[in-house]
């Protein structure tokens, strides 16, 4: 690309360096632990599904180092989705963009890129791993794909990255673009019916910022289908090559309407009539997309627990609502997915499991389990807790080892005795915002 072209673009897309300012939204709540890395060697790596909002996290770190004194020309920002780069997509453009900065913007000191939408060049972990061996270089990176970043980074990266995963917005983050700051009990109490209609509305349109911000049903339900086929051809068909688009799209479908009951790659090649290396080639693209996640059965037995299958959950319950069948039992299917999203968020080892009744979400941390979680989201009205909610709780003894137990709730709070064990029933609405 001419050199001209090339210093036009990259001077569009960082007009803070003659103005020194830069809009940057509302906070994300990861925005503290992408800050503290802001001053260490290893590349910074940010991962999350197209739309959930890692350019404008980006725009938040660079923000924060304006205000911390950053001088303007010594931090690029380059969007690697730009159309005009998508001919040229090759290490080649990565080092002509970083010369011309380094020759007309910024000759000398330490210097911080900003790389978004990296997976788009091929063999940029490459480039930056000699980046940072030979310069005063700090590094951050966006990706929208799971599978091909961990490679990337696990070859050429290896000890020399931070990742981080960002999410649709979490309820809290949520309230806070509604304009609700933090809240204390008070007042939840105090604005508890404005707070579960946004809740509500939330469990229904997800959290993906754009659809957030939108005020109209419609638009809301255009971005969202706009998002699905975007994942679908641009990240999944695309990038996979993927022929069979129809029972890829199925699938799909199929997966997200059925979201947090257990299935196996054995199940779905029995009801799509597909081979079992394509079914677990499209399953694997459709993770690798960010579009759902999989949550495995906990079991010290490998063996077992890949037998035992798995349970999907969608990256965002509006994205879910806008393409899968609904019925109307959803609304726990729901609410249990929101739970998983909050609980990844929050801990690194999640699992479900199918022992003794099966329990929802177990959290394990170090060799203990620490939380055990049944999700019981019904209609207010009822207030009879089902025998079967309480089952997973019953063969536990009142060892502090066995760890916490929760039953989420749609509004019943209370603490229960099952057997010997306490159990701490919990709002869901207030679950998540840590109340």
């Amino acid at each position: 690309m001419r050199s001209a072209k090339l210093f036009e673009i990259l001077s569009n897309y960082n007009r803070f360096w003659l103005s020194g300012r830069i809009e940057a939204g509302v906070v994300r709540d990861i925005l503290p632990a992408c800050l503290r890395q802001v001053d260490s060697k290893e590349v910074v790596v940010i991962k999350g599904v197209h739309r959930c909002g890692k350019s404008t996290l980006m725009a938040q770190i660079i923000k924060a180092l304006l205000a911390r004194g950053e001088k303007p020309t010594a931090i690029l920002r380059v969007n690697l989705e730009e159309p005009l780069f998508s001919s040229e997509y090759s290490t080649d453009l990565l080092e002509q963009i970083y010369r011309l900065w380094r020759e007309r913007v910024q000759p000398e000191g330490r210097c911080l890129l900003f790389l978004d939408e990296v997976q788009n060049i091929p063999g940029w972990e490459g480039w930056v791993r000699g980046r940072i061996d030979t310069e005063d270089l700090k590094v951050f990176v966006t990706g929208s794909s799971s599978q091909l970043l961990s490679r990337e980074v696990g070859t050429k990266l290896t000890g020399r990255q931070v990742s981080f995963e960002v999410f649709p917005l979490s309820f809290l983050e949520y309230l806070r673009f509604k304009g609700m700051e933090a809240i204390t009990p008070l007042e939840y109490e105090a604005n508890k019916a404005a707070i579960r209609r946004y809740f509500a509305d939330y469990l229904q349109y997800g959290g993906f910022p754009e659809v957030v911000l939108k005020e109209a049903v419609e638009d809301k339900d255009l971005l969202l289908k706009n998002y699905f086929e975007d994942l679908l051809f641009r990240d999944i068909v695309a990038r996979h090559e993927v022929r069979d688009v129809a029972n890829l799209r199925n699938l799909a479908v199929y997966l997200l309407t059925n979201i947090a009951r257990t299935t196996s790659i054995n199940k779905l090649r029995r009801n799509f009539s597909i081979s079992q290396d394509k079914t677990e080639h499209y399953v694997s693209a459709i993770l690798e997309s960010y579009l759902l996640s999989r949550l495995q059965m906990f079991s010290y037995s490998l063996k077992s627990t890949l037998r035992a299958g798995f349970k999907p959950y969608a990256v965002d319950t509006g994205l879910r609502n806008r393409v899968a069948f609904s019925f109307s039992e959803d609304l726990g299917w729901l609410a249990e997915n929101v739970v998983y999203a909050h609980l990844v968020r929050e801990h690194e080892e999640v699992y479900f499991l199918a022992d003794h009744g099966e329990t929802d979400f177990i959290v394990k941390e170090g060799t203990r389990i620490t939380k055990r979680i049944q999700v019981w989201y019904e209609d207010t009205a009822k207030s009879v807790i089902p025998d079967r909610e309480m089952a997973a709780f019953r063969s536990l003894s009142s060892d502090p080892k066995e760890g916490g137990c929760i039953l989420i709730t749609n509004d019943c709070e209370d603490n229960i005795n099952v057997g010997d064990v306490r159990v701490a029933c919990v709002p869901l609405v207030k679950f998540l915002l840590g109340l």
